[in-house]
């Protein structure tokens, strides 16, 4: 096949997109989206088709295959984008390695992606169908390996402690630093319940170190540890609707922070306050706490998460007599993250454009303009990779905007794909929330139809969430 122009690749890239979109409205699996793609763009490679079908950037998708090496606990692949673009228009060969985790990856066969069929048993990975890196962390989210995984983050630290001394040491604090960063950045792996289990003990660990004689910058380090996973116990009590908690939790975050002046965890946590009280429909409180948060914002990143987590949605929540002031914080928002030279940040305690675009779409829907929260929740689903919780969040919101418009069977089916994806004991609090608003705006409407019917009975039909049941000491600034 001739070379492509640019131009041509752009005309496909639009193409593909616009099908994806087609499809997603008319409920296709991404099996028959990329069949499509192929079908009426016979110029683009099959193995490219799935990626677009799925709706994923190159990156995202490398992060996905990266994501698979790591639950085998193997060191991550030298694999980048450019790589990946000479396979995906067939100007180097994948080898059987790669092929097999593809297929893992988009949840098909290799024939489907234009790959050679060759067996492989490096990484004993066998593609399931209708599986793909979206499935792969919300379906089947929490194997035994990936449990154990997050289990042996706090023995590690045990281990260093038993190493160290009660009174921990360097080792220690290189752990515990290993560990926060580990939470942090796999945060949406895990069920809420699970994952708050373990920063609970690891906590523990910091608080009985800090009962120990300490050096001044020693005790600083440990403080500021315990204020990190304090705040990463309080996101887990927001996620399963323990709000008392969280606040519980959060404050202490803030109050260790104050004590070693961390100005990043100050911010983040009134942040996090905020959001607490925003979905506790508290907003001026929101508001409040929001604008103290922006007094420790050092970055334009972090103040772009504060201005879009807690000023926006908050102003919006007032209703469309606020829209102009929304509008103004959006503008904001998106200034202020173009602003930041580092881009997106990963992680718990990060803050990335798909999250942006959600914040925004949500403040748009508050305000009554239907069609740029759609624009919004589907340009946030384009920036993650599906089956995470920020894609259930988008779906959920493209849903609420089609119900809007008083498109009921397509809102319901939006809503079913969630839950069709997300485990129920992962399916996060804040996006029960999402399907119970939904659920309201269908149930209201004089005859919303069949499929809605149906998803009122799959809503009643949750299970709880598993409450945190385990509780340790609040290490604070008299620690």
């Amino acid at each position: 096949m001739a070379a492509l122009s640019r131009a041509r690749r752009a005309e496909l890239l639009r193409a593909a997109g616009d099908i994806r979109r087609r499809g997603q409205r008319a409920g296709w699996r991404v099996d028959q989206i990329a069949h499509t793609i192929c079908a009426e763009l016979p110029q683009m490679q099959p193995l490219e088709a799935w990626r677009l079908a799925y709706g994923w950037s190159r990156p995202q998708a490398i992060d996905g295959i990266t994501a698979l090496y790591v639950e085998q606990d193997l060191a991550p692949p030298a694999l980048n984008p450019a790589m990946l673009c000479r396979w995906e228009h067939g100007t180097i060969a994948v080898g059987p390695e790669y092929a097999a985790l593809l297929c893992t990856l988009y949840g098909t066969t290799a024939d489907k992606l234009g790959l050679p069929r060759k067996r492989t048993s490096v990484m004993h990975l066998q593609p399931g169908a209708g599986s793909g890196y979206g499935a792969w962390h919300g379906r089947h989210a929490m194997t035994d390996d990936q449990s154990a995984a997050l289990t042996a983050v706090g023995e590690s630290v045990q281990l260093a402690v038993e190493a160290d001394g009660p009174a921990g040491g360097p080792a220690t604090r290189d752990a515990l630093q290993a560990a926060v960063r580990y939470y942090a950045l796999r945060y949406s792996s895990f069920p809420p319940a699970l994952l708050a289990a373990e920063v609970h003990r690891t906590r523990t660990l910091v608080t009985q170190m800090l009962r120990r004689p300490q050096t001044d910058a020693d005790r600083s380090e440990l403080r500021r540890l315990a204020g990190w996973l304090s705040a990463l116990v309080g996101n887990t009590a927001f996620h399963v609707a323990d709000y008392a908690a969280a606040q519980i939790h959060f404050a202490t975050a803030a109050r260790l922070g104050a004590t070693v002046d961390d100005h990043d965890l100050i911010c983040w946590t009134l942040g996090a306050h905020a959001m607490t009280a925003y979905t506790q429909d508290r907003h001026q409180d929101a508001l409040d706490l929001a604008g103290e948060a922006l007094d420790y914002a050092t970055t334009p990143l972090r103040r772009a998460q504060i201005i879009a987590w807690a000023q926006l949605r908050a102003t919006a929540a007032f209703g469309p007599s606020r829209r102009s002031d929304a509008a103004r914080l959006a503008g904001r928002a998106q200034d202020e993250m173009a602003a930041d030279p580092r881009g997106d940040q990963p992680g718990r305690f990060g803050f990335d454009t798909a999250e942006l675009l959600l914040h925004l779409g949500e403040a748009a829907l508050l305000v009554g303009d239907h069609a740029q929260a759609l624009a919004h929740a589907r340009a946030s689903q384009d920036h993650i990779p599906h089956g995470r919780p920020g894609w259930a969040a988008a779906v959920l919101l493209q849903a609420r905007g089609e119900a809007a418009r008083r498109r009921w069977a397509d809102a319901a089916a939006l809503a079913g794909d969630v839950l069709d994806t997300i485990p129920a004991q992962s399916l996060r609090e804040t996006a029960r929330g999402r399907l119970r608003a939904l659920d309201r705006e269908l149930t209201a409407a004089s005859d919303p139809g069949a499929e809605a019917r149906a998803l009122h009975e799959r809503i009643a039909e949750l299970p709880p969430l598993a409450g945190i049941r385990h509780s340790s000491d609040e290490p604070n600034g008299n620690a």
